[in-house]
């Protein structure tokens, strides 16, 4: 038996997590009205489908707007490792994740509650808007609705931090071996691109908006720019550091960079004061033109 041990700096820097959703869309093909629809109109078979929605959309909306934060959390702290499922998570992101994300459940838990308490109301209040249209076959029972919403979190290690051990022969166990190092440096690459993707769009959006709002005529709320602007920079300043997978000296000077140039002014200040608007607007341009060649 063949064994060999594979470690990267992804697996001494970060760990792979998983959102795992399910959520009860309450929506139904009702293949009935769909092909009474198409042959009315001699349409193909395919050319059409009825969707019925089975309760009031808005009382599914603070559920819906749950999933959407869990999934915008999963995407804000982690990079990519597969074209689907876990992501990778940072060390260093792991505690504020991990509470951010507990919270998030709890408060998911306890909508879910409070729907499956009410459900019965819901779908009696759906038949009469449904009339002809309802079907009760369409509905889960009282009993199951809980069960349809779940958000759960997975956790991984790494899967070149383990030891690999194989019957097959030294040469295979070799070529097994260099995949796996050409990979999590392809993933390794990809990461620290998307994290200077993420910083040309972020700051860039800074540097449009500044402009835009100096830009504006008189009494013109165009250019208006919200709080979230500086905040949006502000958040992404403090989780640069953990992405930062390589220690890559040009990345963590862009990072300072955007903490002294950028984060210093409040979104009223910008607002108000002209120079440092103008000053912030230059800096957010020239970092944009500095990160534009890295790991490209």
């Amino acid at each position: 038996m063949n064994a060999m041990n594979i470690t990267t700096p992804l697996s001494r820097k970060a760990v792979l997590v998983a959102v795992n959703i399910s959520q009860w869309t309450a929506r139904k093909l009702d293949r009935k009205v769909t092909d009474e629809t198409n042959a009315k109109y001699n349409a193909a078979d395919d050319a059409g489908r009825y969707n019925k929605l089975l309760v009031a959309k808005e009382h599914l909306a603070e559920l819906t707007n749950m999933v959407s934060k869990a999934r915008a959390l999963h995407y804000s702290m982690t990079r990519p490792w597969a074209d689907e499922g876990p992501r990778i998570l940072p060390n260093a992101l792991f505690g504020k994740f991990s509470d951010e994300f507990r919270m998030l459940k709890r408060d998911f838990n306890e909508a879910a509650d409070r729907f499956a308490a009410a459900y019965p109301g819901f779908v009696a209040e759906r038949k009469k808007a449904l009339n002809g249209l309802y079907n009760e076959a369409d509905y889960p029972s009282a009993e199951d609705i809980r069960s349809k919403f779940n958000l759960e979190l997975t956790i991984l290690p790494f899967p070149d931090a383990a030891d690999f051990r194989s019957e097959l022969d030294d040469d295979t166990v070799a070529e097994i071996r260099e995949q796996l190092q050409i990979r999590t440096s392809s993933v390794i690459d990809n990461a620290m691109k998307h994290t200077v993707e993420q910083i040309a769009d972020t700051v860039g959006r800074m540097a449009e908006r500044l402009k835009a709002y100096d830009e504006r005529k008189p009494g013109e709320k165009a250019g208006f720019f919200r709080d979230s602007l500086v905040e949006n920079v502000r958040e992404l300043a403090e989780l640069l550091p953990a992405f930062n997978l390589t220690n890559d000296a040009r990345l963590t000077a862009i990072t300072e960079r955007i903490k002294a140039e950028l984060c210093t002014e409040d979104a009223a200040d910008l607002r108000e004061n002209e120079d440092a608007r103008k000053s912030v607007q230059k800096s957010a341009d020239d970092i944009v033109a500095a990160v534009s060649g890295l790991f490209g």
